[in-house]
This record gives C-alpha cells, sequence and structure tokens, in this order.
C-alpha cells in the first residue's frame, strides 16, 4: 500500500513554501549582518520581519505535509536555530576576524 504524505494538488504549495523558507532565512541572514554593520534600527526590523515570513512559512510547509510528532518537532526546531544562527554566526566572524596586536617575534625560533 502506497501513502501519499502531500496531496497532488498541495505539491505546488509545499514546493512554494519550503523554497520560501530558504529564501526568507537567507534575507534574514544578510538583514541581520547588516543591520550589525550599518548600526541601522531599521534594517532590524526588516530582519524580524523576514523571520516572522520565515515562521509563516515554516507553518505552512508543517500542515500542508501533514507533520506531527517527531518531524513537527524537527520542524519547529529548525526554525528556533534559524533565530539563532546569524546571531551565533556574527560572533564568530567578530571573534575570528579580530585584529590581533603584533607580536615582537617571530613564529619559527629565529629571532632578529
Amino acid at each position: 500500500m502506497l501513502i501519499e504524505p502531500v496531496a497532488l494538488s498541495d505539491f505546488f504549495l509545499s514546493f512554494f513554501s519550503a523554497a520560501m523558507i530558504i529564501l526568507t532565512a537567507t534575507v534574514y541572514a544578510g538583514l541581520f549582518a547588516w543591520a550589525k554593520i550599518s548600526a541601522r534600527r531599521s534594517v532590524y526590523w526588516g530582519a524580524w520581519l523576514a523571520y516572522i515570513i520565515l515562521l509563516v512559512c515554516v507553518g505552512i510547509f508543517s500542515i500542508v505535509n501533514n507533520f506531527s510528532g517527531y518531524w513537527l518537532l524537527l520542524s519547529l526546531t529548525m526554525a528556533l536555530g534559524y533565530a539563532f544562527m546569524p546571531r551565533l554566526i556574527w560572533h564568530l566572524c567578530v571573534a575570528t576576524h579580530t585584529l590581533e596586536p603584533k607580536h615582537s617575534h617571530h613564529s619559527g625560533g629565529h629571532h632578529d
């Protein structure tokens, strides 16, 4: 017996919402980084608007694909991860790209 997880009539909606999840996550991360660089409050609002749209898309995707149980938990975890990942990546970039003070010694064991 073949189980059809998504009705054929809902396939387009499933595909479109999945594509929108990827697009809105990218826009959210990009606007978040731009807001950090430019320190403009309006860009932060744009980033959060993109995240809200992402949540709506995740909800539509979960409903259309009849998620329940572990799949619904995975979907919610993904949405929560999207909220925190740009922040963690920003902190990682700041930590790895800070200017280090120049040292008076050279590596390699040879000193002038």
